[in-house]
């Protein structure tokens, strides 16, 4: 009786650790999009975030240069959008005021992009308080779309 009722309580605790954990696939940099997320921006049509770039992030780099060469791979012609984003404040100037600070990060991002083989023309940057398909974050940040 032992003999049958260890493996019945086993298989259950062993199963467990096999259980999807999600859609995500893992991916060789940190905030780097997964495959299964790049693989949807022909779907989508640029309103999925290529890439989320938190302020005071410090090695935005790999992950933006293997997020543009995935999305290259799909489409060989694709615009890049590059929007400093953040909560909308009482009053708009300080809006604007705290993601002005962003703004040249935001440049070398898309500067960063054009050194990975897009073409200047392909690349464009912009600032909104409200951006469609994206949750307002809780602090300025800059989201990187493709289309």
């Amino acid at each position: 009786m032992r003999r049958i009722l260890i493996p019945a309580l086993l298989l259950p605790l062993a199963l467990a650790g096999c259980a999807l954990f999600g859609r995500k696939t893992l991916s060789p940099y940190a905030n780097a999009p997964s495959l299964v997320d790049v693989a949807a921006l022909s779907k989508f049509n640029g309103q999925l975030p290529l890439v989320t770039i938190p302020q005071g992030a410090q090695n935005w780099a790999p992950s933006v240069k293997y997020a543009v060469a995935e999305a290259l791979k799909i489409n060989k012609d694709a615009k890049f959008r590059v929007y400093v984003t953040g909560p909308a404040a009482a009053i708009p100037s300080v809006s604007e005021q705290q993601m002005a600070k962003l703004a040249p990060e935001a440049a070398a991002v898309a500067d960063a992009i054009a050194a990975d083989g897009v073409l200047p023309g392909n690349v464009s940057l912009g600032a909104s308080t409200k951006l469609p398909h994206v949750p307002t974050p809780k602090a300025p940040e800059i989201v990187v779309f493709a289309k």
